[in-house]
């Protein structure tokens, strides 16, 4: 089932279910999710990611991509002083959300690209927030057309809905836990 604006709205007054949403999401919000804005834009600067496979109760261990802070999110301008980025044809950026999630162990978030981006030729790819997770979100971002398009940080980019999840949960426990980019270093997984 998904929660209502309503029941997403009363939690992030009293369970803090999402700090640092926007007024016009907190007063205004439409549809049935809530839009999260642009924080952080990363290129990938190299490559040598792999995923192991695990071995009985042997975990397999990953590394991730290089990345280099191509922009972030200046609090103290307004928002039409915010850098804008020209997302290049063909390239794939990885963004962190302005909003910090606090997932509890009842809920789950789905994120979807909104429709600006789809129609400009810009795909937003995204995963599951379980419950648990707390922090920013992180999703990759890839321009599929043949023309650049330009983007401003603070933007909403991405909307969320929360699922209700019927059953036991356990709480999220990985790292990427708090919204890391990437894993640049081989590490085991958890």
């Amino acid at each position: 089932m998904i929660i209502g604006l309503n029941e997403i709205v009363k939690r992030v007054r009293e369970q803090n279910l999402i700090e640092g949403l926007s007024e016009r999401e907190l007063h205004n919000p439409e549809g049935c999710g809530i839009d999260l804005r642009i924080k952080e834009i990363h290129k990938i600067v190299s490559g040598g990611a792999f995923i192991k496979a695990d071995d009985g109760l042997d975990l397999g261990s990953r590394k991730g991509v290089e990345t280099e802070l191509i922009s972030c999110y200046d609090p103290k301008k307004g928002a039409s002083e915010q850098d804008e980025i020209s997302l290049q044809p063909d390239e794939y950026y990885l963004i962190k959300t302005l909003e910090y999630l606090n997932i509890p162990s009842d809920l789950a978030v789905l994120g979807y690209g909104r429709g600006t981006l789809m129609k400009s030729g810009v795909l937003l790819i995204a995963t599951k927030g379980d419950p648990g997770y707390e922090g920013h979100l992180v999703f990759g971002l890839k321009n599929f057309s043949q023309f650049p398009v330009s983007i401003q940080l603070g933007a909403r980019i991405a909307n969320v809905i929360f699922i209700k999840v019927d059953g036991e949960t356990i709480n999220y426990r990985g790292q990427h836990q708090g919204g890391r980019i990437s894993i640049s270093q081989e590490e085991k997984q958890v």
